[in-house]
């Protein structure tokens, strides 16, 4: 898994720390950083910063089954992410998430999405000759991918026990005050 370093600290208490990578930008002051990468970048870049990340793991990264990119204001229980991961183990589908069918090529959407071990691999040998990607981060995946075969997608459009931006309950409240680093 990847994460962003804008990540609350308490985003750490709902999702899996221990088992996440947290790639920062080049000038990030946070903390933690386990790849930092070469550039700063903004919410219009982070197709760059998406790729950027994706050479990383192509290039120095142990290999592992799947891969979760979560947007780093998603608030979500260890439970809800490794019960995602079990379904789409038993499954021939390659991209859990959103799914946009609206170029010709499908790609996922959403603060989540998970991809397995054979969807890296294929990105791994595009990148070096990837031409100029769409700004948007998620088509630029989808651009990676270039598939519109619905098998290799599986939808996660009816998203629960995971929150976007702000969490309530009975003791806890959390609203993220700032978005991205504009």
């Amino acid at each position: 898994m990847f994460r962003g370093d804008f990540s609350s600290p308490l985003f750490d208490l709902f999702t899996l720390q221990k088992r996440a990578v947290k790639f920062c930008d080049k000038d990030t002051k946070a903390e933690g950083c386990d790849v930092r990468l070469k550039e700063t970048y903004k919410w219009g870049t982070l197709s760059s910063k998406l790729v950027d990340s994706l050479d990383v793991m192509c290039n120095s990264m142990k290999r592992t089954d799947f891969y979760v990119k979560i947007d780093d204001d998603l608030i979500m229980p260890e439970s809800r992410l490794d019960e995602i991961i079990r379904k789409m183990a038993s499954t021939d589908c390659q991209v859990a998430g959103g799914v946009s069918v609206d170029y010709p090529f499908y790609w996922p959407v959403g603060q989540i999405y998970i991809f397995k071990r054979a969807i890296l691999d294929d990105i791994c040998q595009k990148l070096p000759t990837a031409t100029k990607l769409h700004a948007h981060e998620d088509i630029a995946f989808g651009m990676l991918i270039n598939s519109a075969d619905k098998r290799m997608f599986c939808s996660l459009d009816k998203p629960t026990n995971h929150w976007h931006k702000n969490y309530n309950d009975q003791r806890v409240q959390i609203d993220y005050l700032q978005q991205h680093n504009e």
